[in-house]
């Protein structure tokens, strides 16, 4: 199922999601499954889904927050082949818990990334009823 297990560390300071992309755009990921994200936010934007067609709203939090859970897809939009990104996060602090769709996250003081690369590749496509991006079927 995997063909590799990525690895790695985003510093402080630096925006969660861009650096993902980063990483898999130096390691040409384009199909993938992120196993899970650990680490700490000093800030957070989470967007939630509030009706359909992809209508969402986004609510912004302050830290320091720790990242309790995370995972999600890397895959190739059609028809225009960029690859996207996927994640859902759960994070803390001593009075609450959120969660929701990743939208920006910036580091306080580290995120460990760990990515299955998968040995096919994963679409997304725009559906008409959702107006979103979503997974299709394997070919």
């Amino acid at each position: 199922m995997f063909a590799k297990i990525y690895v790695f560390r985003v510093m402080p300071k630096e925006e969660l999601m861009k650096s993902i992309e980063k990483y898999c755009q130096k390691n040409r990921i384009t199909s993938g499954i992120i196993i899970g994200i650990i680490g700490s936010l000093e800030r957070l934007k989470l967007s939630f889904l509030k009706e359909l067609p992809g209508k969402y709203i986004t609510k912004e939090c302050k830290g320091p927050l720790e990242i309790v859970n995370c995972q999600g897809s890397i895959a190739k939009l059609i028809p225009d082949n960029k690859t996207v990104l996927h994640i859902h996060m759960t994070a803390s602090n001593e009075k609450e818990t959120v969660s929701g769709h990743l939208s920006e996250g910036i580091i306080f003081s580290t995120a460990e990334v760990v990515i299955g690369e998968l040995d096919y590749q994963l679409k997304r496509k725009k559906d008409d009823h959702t107006g979103l991006n979503e997974l299709i079927e394997r070919d």
